[in-house]
């Protein structure tokens, strides 16, 4: 992941580049995508594919002395900035420069004018140190940019399951020279894909959906059919997975689904100390497409919390943890693992089974209170559930439902209730 990341994410990306097609090509030897094709000027909704853009040359000189050039770096262009040359006062030239608020000698990433193609304007991307010391006068701003009709492509991969019911997994490569927002939330998709493609059985089916920003999103729902978007149960999107900070979970608008259940049982009992809010109170992304009306496809975000880097060119390979890329992979395949294998119960029994009796094996030995009272949160949470689990095995309540009323991990759980199957005492029910 780290690779691949490294090789991806310093590149001249926009929603229509020379290099957006470029990671197209890498990614595809990654897995064999389907490549959805967008043309420059589509209109869906009112959101425009841009035109294919690229910088050629970005000076400042202030008389003989070269200022600033913005083409040292990916981010010193704005994005879909128009050509501008002439002389201009010190006032209108910072009218065109932008810098990151927080960080004095970074780069800020600026995105706007992607979204708005009607929007003919120029800026530059300078540090804040570089902008205070400019001096009255007169610059010569040199910047020259081409325009020329090209394609959006949106990535998509599908694991074809037991079932139709989809899960998406969705990350964005627009961002110029942005390790972790968000090449790596398509590197972890990635591996993810490939992980589960190991896998001999698929309860569902899965897809990565990789494109630029809202605009990728939005032009593929469009493109589906009715009966393919019925299919799609729920989304996951991606983001900023591999820094050292802990792991946050955006829920989906309602909050209700079963997606959202299992990620907040999975991180409440492996990472608890994990940050949650409700729906785009974390970050911004795709969720608001998928979510969109006429679709309103749940879909929670699984990123990490925002770090001082964000938006800036110190967004790169040297904050990226190859351990926290791993650790994110994980959460979402144990995310997954949880909708594949929750089910309901089927009882096979009539009255109180001996759980301590040899011929089951199914008691959790636990410290008897009359002889020693030190006993743990953890061993009454499970005495009491033996006291109420044969109850479950109606068909009403799944093992998540359990594992959530009574607070236990969900794996801990379903380990405990497949020995009840296995001694021919309930079968499982999946729907």
């Amino acid at each position: 992941m780290y690779a691949l990341l490294k090789k991806i994410y310093p590149l001249r990306l926009a929603p229509v580049s020379e290099d957006a097609d470029r990671v197209v090509r890498i990614l595809s030897k990654e897995l064999p995508f389907k490549i959805h094709e967008f043309p420059s000027g589509a209109e869906h909704n009112g959101w425009i594919v841009p035109k294919k853009w690229k910088a050629v040359k970005a000076f400042i000189r202030k008389g003989n002395s070269l200022i600033y050039d913005g083409m040292k770096h990916p981010l010193g262009v704005v994005g879909y900035s128009t050509s501008f040359k002439r002389n201009v006062n010190l006032k209108e030239l910072k009218a065109h420069l932008f810098y990151h608020p927080k960080l004095d000698d970074a780069l800020v990433y600026h995105c706007d004018y992607y979204y708005k193609p009607w929007k003919k304007n120029w800026g530059l991307s300078v540090p804040h140190s570089l902008f205070r010391r400019l001096k009255r006068g007169y610059y010569e701003v040199d910047l020259e940019t081409r325009f020329e009709d090209g394609r959006m492509k949106v990535l998509d991969y599908t694991l074809e399951g037991e079932k139709q019911d989809t899960i998406i997994l969705n990350a964005h490569n627009c961002h110029a020279a942005q390790a972790n927002d968000d090449i790596a939330g398509v590197v972890v998709g990635i591996e993810v894909m490939k992980r589960l493609r190991k896998l001999k059985k698929r309860r569902f089916s899965y897809r990565l959906i990789v494109g630029p920003e809202h605009l990728g999103t939005a032009f593929y729902l469009s493109k589906l059919s009715d009966s393919s978007v019925k299919n799609l149960r729920f989304a996951i999107f991606l983001e900023m997975l591999g820094t050292n900070k802990k792991f946050a979970l955006q829920q989906s608008f309602n909050g209700e689904s079963l997606i959202d259940k299992a990620a907040h049982s999975y991180f409440r009992n492996r990472f608890p100390d994990y940050h949650w809010a409700e729906f785009r109170k974390i970050v911004g992304n795709d969720e608001t497409v998928w979510e969109s009306p006429g679709y309103e496809i749940p879909c929670i975000s699984i990123s990490r919390l925002l770090y001082d880097e964000y938006h800036s060119d110190k967004d790169n390979e040297n904050i990226i943890s190859e351990n926290k890329l791993e650790e994110s992979v994980r959460a979402i395949l144990s995310i997954l693992d949880i909708l594949e294998t929750n089910s309901k119960m089927k009882r096979r029994f009539k009255g109180l089974i001996a759980l301590s009796n040899p011929r089951y094996d199914l008691y959790i030995g636990t410290v008897d209170p009359s002889v020693r009272s030190a006993v743990s949160s953890e061993q009454k949470k499970w005495n009491y559930l033996m006291d109420c689990l044969t109850r479950y095995f109606d068909q009403k309540m799944t093992i998540l439902d359990i594992a959530t009323k009574h607070d236990l991990d969900y794996f801990k759980l379903y380990e405990y209730i497949n020995k009840f199957r296995e001694k021919g005492l309930i079968s499982f029910v999946q729907k």
